[in-house]
Order: C-alpha cells, then structure tokens, then sequence
C-alpha cells in the first residue's frame, strides 16, 4: 500500500487526513481542515497560509480517489462541501446513531440528496478487490458519555499489510478502544493522541494518564512497526514532557513513535513555532511522569472517578 499523509497537526494545520492507494482503488480518509488553536505559537497569517495549503492537498487527493471515508462530521474531519464527495463511494459513519446533535445537522447538511454511493460503515466491512476496509463500531470520541459523539476506527488491509487509523479517539483513553486496536495488530497504527491544549477544561490529568497508559499497552501488546502518534497531540508543544513515559516506553521496546512530520524529515510546527515565537498559553510546566501519573490515579480511584485497576495497570506498564 502506497500512503500519503495529506494534512495533519504536525503540519501546522488542525487535520489527520489519510490518502491510501492500494492498486484496488484510492482511498481518503477523514478529508477535513481547521486553523489550529490560539494557544498554537503561530501567527494568524501563519496559520491561514497553512490551511489555504492543505486545503489545496485535500481537495486535490479526494479528487484522485474513489473512496472516501467520513468516520465523524467535525469539521477537521470533512470539509461541508459536497461538490467533493460527488460520484464517490462514501463510506460514512451512521448520520442517524450513535450521533449527538450537532454532528447529525452536518451530516443530513452534507449527505442528503447527495450523488454519491454512500455506505453506513458502522461495524462493517467493504471490499474493493483484494482491498478490505474495516469498521469499528461506534466508539466514544474520548471518554465515556462525551457530548462530543461517537467516532469509528477504519483498519484497511491489503495483501497482508495493516494500516488503522484510530479517527479522534483521545489517546486512546478507553480500554475498550485499545483492545479492539490490540486486536487487530496492524502494521501502523494512526494516533490522534490525548488533546492535552485542554487539560483543566475539557481533558482531566486521570484521563491523560490513562491515554499513556493505553499507548504503552498498544506498543507492548502488539507487533505494529510503526506508531504514528499526531491531531491532537500535536496541538501542544509540551507535548514530549507531558507524554515522557509512551516516549520513554517506545525507546525501551526499540518501537518508532513519532509524528508525521518527523516521519518524513521535518520539524512539527508546533516546536518549529514555539522556537521562532515564544511560548503562548503555558510558559512554565513539569514532566509528567510515573509519580505524576501515580498520584492523579490514585486521587482518581480515591474519588471513585476511575476503577482501582487502573491503578494496578499503571504500576506494571511503568514499573515492571
């Protein structure tokens, strides 16, 4: 399988936007764009030229493809505009279930009348050829009872060669959601990481902690070679501190974990910005390592936010 990386946080853009040619056919995943965050140590024109850019490469990739994938309707996940999906096959999460109610007015906005082949892919699988696209079932865009909605999981698999994209998982930050990705054992694994630009507000510490967690037990517990971790990572530029122990983990395993921007030679702009202007929103912080994450799941267990097994698990992947 050939793979494009088309937009992605690390680029200086908010999107994790997939091309995947397999000789079957052309498959793009997730083709939307947004301008990062304030906190994100670009200027405004910066970030404008970025997306005016990446725009571009996703408009251009979905017009090369036959297939697109929709695995939720925020808007750094497809562009509304339905010129680009015309006489595709889409193959799209479920407009009607498993959707809160933001999500479902832009899917209807997007889909209805639409001239295109569309496909609810909620817990399927399609074939193309020799091409398998498979589907999770719907899965929380994070925590459990999120107002954010529910996400998919898309795994292509060509000639023996897996490829899962994990969609806005949050880390991941559910056991549910890393064993079904233990499960399928790719080859590469797509990471949208834990969002930790909105720790103390959307995103708590214990939620961060069970994130790493989960992707140490994703680089432990499965034979991937490469571990793509980006999107909301990526939107962070204490992103390495805060995510020390996965980092420190991948080491010891001999396992690659980067962003896509390092994978093909470059400096994530979120550093590249943070060295030529400075810090934002946080300008002091500490590394948050095993005693960090300790504690928090233990305040976590004590305030009966999370199951003492957690704890348990935290002290095995760190310690042992």
């Amino acid at each position: 399988m050939r793979v494009e990386y088309v937009a992605f946080d690390s680029f200086g853009v908010k999107s994790s936007c997939v091309k995947i040619e397999t000789g079957d056919c052309v498959i793009v995943i997730d083709p939307g764009i947004a301008s990062e965050t304030g906190s994100f140590p670009l200027t405004p024109d910066e970030k404008r030229s970025l997306r005016r850019r990446y725009e571009g490469a996703i408009r251009h990739a979905c017009s090369e493809s036959e297939v697109i994938v929709l695995t939720h309707y925020h808007y750094d996940h497809h562009i509304p505009d339905r010129r680009l999906y015309k006489d595709k096959t889409l193959l799209v999460k479920d407009p009607w279930n498993f959707i809160n109610r933001s999500q479902k007015g832009r899917a209807e906005a997007l889909l209805d009348d639409l001239e295109a082949d569309i496909r609810i892919a909620d817990g399927k699988a399609f074939n193309f050829g020799s091409t398998r696209v498979l589907f999770s079932k719907p899965l929380w865009h994070g925590t459990e009872g999120t107002s954010l909605g529910y996400v998919l999981t898309v795994e292509v698999q060509h000639k023996g060669e897996k490829i899962l994209y994990t969609s806005d998982v949050d880390g991941p930050v559910l056991k549910e959601t890393t064993d079904i990705i233990v499960d399928a054992n790719p080859n590469v694994i797509i990471l949208d990481g834990p969002p930790t630009y909105l720790l103390g507000y959307i995103m708590a510490y214990y939620n961060l902690a069970r994130s790493i967690l989960n992707i140490c037990r994703l680089l432990e517990e499965t034979e991937t070679d490469l571990f793509i971790l980006d999107h909301h990572a990526l939107r962070d530029y204490r992103y390495m501190d805060l995510l020390q122990e996965a980092y420190e983990k991948a080491e010891v395993l001999g396992k690659s974990l980067c962003t896509v921007a390092e994978l093909l030679g470059e400096r994530p702009k979120v550093l590249e910005g943070y060295d030529k202007n400075g810090p934002t929103r946080w300008r002091t912080w500490r590394p948050f390592g095993k005693r960090e994450i300790i504690d928090v799941l233990k305040n976590a267990v004590e305030n009966k936010l999370v199951h003492r097994e957690w704890l348990k698990k935290a002290r095995e992947l760190l310690y042992e």
